[in-house]
């Protein structure tokens, strides 16, 4: 009866759902965009509906796309940006809300975000990277809609993006991307040259690509390898393409990497004690990767290490790292923390590096940093004769001592081979054999 009556219960509240949200029902079939390259038709993942009767994780609110790293995500509808950041389980994930026909959509686990809260966006323009951030298995995007949002986070009710829209639509460019040929020799801090209105970002070299930025009259720009007609720029926290013909050099650039409200675990932590990782990493130029985590004092990497690539000049640790980074995971013993980061030119930066440790480990030994050497060293002791292992008596070990010496089994201190002089002719030889022989069996003074 119970199973009856919560199946009952379920239904009437799909019923529910499905009156209430009967404004956002009436948009399928519109014309959309697919939200990767038309080559991209796997769906390793399907809709479950399920999940607006239980919204927990375990029944899927979207469609999971295979696709290559780092390949466009597009915006399947226009609309304004709501959120683009860091969600969690979703990894990075940028959410739209469409005002004409009611509803959020929403694309996870990209590895680098194209787009801030705010902006506006048209069908087919590019938002995100395909990637694999947050708890994802391989690279793909996780698209989905709904039209409610919970503390900024998709909500009930969601809908099958298979059947919702259809995908008419063409993306802002399907043009593969040509090989890249730009030099560094342009790198450089630039300005606008003519520009009275905005200079378009493009997501690719020429003007066929979709814009996904501007630069304003007067804004610095920093160029990090063009052509000679497009150049890779950075402005505005956006970067992208553009033209050269309305840029002019205003100095060459220094690379130049800093971090700035950093914490850090320092000292002593409890077994067990979680930590909290800050910091703001800005960058002359794009910051190509960031690496690190916690080592063991001798230098070898633990689990609690990790790399991002973020393709931006500004990054917060506080995004990435202190979700990657389990401190309360560690055991007991010596660590240390190591931030090392990398810009588009190449230049290496060590931002970080901090020696703690956990719980209460014996304590090691440290070495000298100034090693000096023994000012007054114990000098080689003074035997009396016979007595070649310093024992204070002439015995048969003494003879052992010799017999191994001059059949080559053995060798001699500087002092041990005065002992063994017995004659004192300056040499050890079978003459001191004898004597060594005559002294074990009649006492002798010599």
């Amino acid at each position: 009866m119970k199973r009856f009556l919560s199946k009952v219960t379920a239904g009437i509240a799909s019923a529910v759902l499905f009156v209430l949200n009967a404004g956002a029902m009436s948009a399928f079939g519109t014309d959309a965009v697919w939200p990767v390259e038309p080559e991209y038709k796997t769906i390793t993942t399907a809709f479950d509906s399920t999940r607006n009767t239980y919204d927990v994780s375990g029944y899927h609110n979207g469609i999971d796309i295979q696709a290559n790293s780092n390949t466009n995500i597009y915006a399947a509808y226009p609309g304004k940006v709501i959120s683009a950041d860091w969600k969690d389980a979703y990894g990075y994930m940028v959410i739209l809300y469409h005002e004409d026909i009611g509803v959020y959509t929403f694309y996870a686990h990209a590895s680098a975000l194209l787009v801030s809260a705010g902006q506006t966006v048209k069908a087919g323009d590019p938002i995100a990277l395909v990637g694999s951030t947050g708890q994802s298995s391989g690279y793909h995007l996780h698209f989905g809609i709904c039209n409610n949002l919970l503390n900024g986070w998709p909500c009930v009710t969601y809908y099958d993006p298979q059947t919702y829209f259809t995908y008419n639509g063409t993306p802002g460019t399907t043009t593969p991307a040509p090989e890249c040929t730009c030099s560094d020799s342009y790198a450089g801090t630039y300005t606008t040259k003519g520009v009275t209105t905005y200079l378009n970002i493009r997501s690719g070299h020429g003007s066929e690509y979709s814009i996904i930025g501007r630069i304003n009259p007067g804004d610095k720009v920093i160029v990090t390898k063009a052509n000679g007609k497009w150049a890779h720029v950075t402005c505005n926290g956006v970067s992208g393409y553009s033209s050269m013909d309305y840029l002019q050099k205003v100095e060459d650039a220094k690379p130049g990497m800093t971090i700035s409200g950093q914490t850090y675990p320092t000292g002593s932590l409890q077994i067990g004690a979680a930590f909290s990782l800050k910091g703001v990493i800005k960058s002359v130029y794009p910051i190509a990767k960031i690496s690190g985590g916690v080592y063991t004092r001798s230098g070898e990497p633990t689990a609690q290490v990790c790399e991002i690539k973020p393709n931006t000049t500004s990054y917060d640790l506080n995004t990435y790292f202190d979700k990657q980074i389990v401190f309360n995971a560690l055991s007991e013993g010596f660590y240390t923390y190591i931030v090392n980061a990398e810009d588009s030119l190449g230049n290496k930066y060590e931002l970080v590096k901090s020696d703690f440790k956990v719980g209460n480990p014996k304590e090691e030994p440290q070495p000298d940093p100034d090693p000096q050497p023994d000012p007054d060293p114990d000098p080689d002791p003074v035997l009396e004769k016979g007595d070649i292992n310093g024992d204070k008596e002439v015995s048969e070990s003494d003879m052992v001592l010799l017999q191994n010496y001059l059949v080559r089994r053995g060798t001699f201190t500087e002092a041990q081979y005065k002992a063994a002089d017995l004659n004192s002719d300056g040499t050890v030889d079978i003459f001191d054999m004898v004597s060594m022989r005559d002294a074990l069996a009649e006492p002798t003074t010599w």
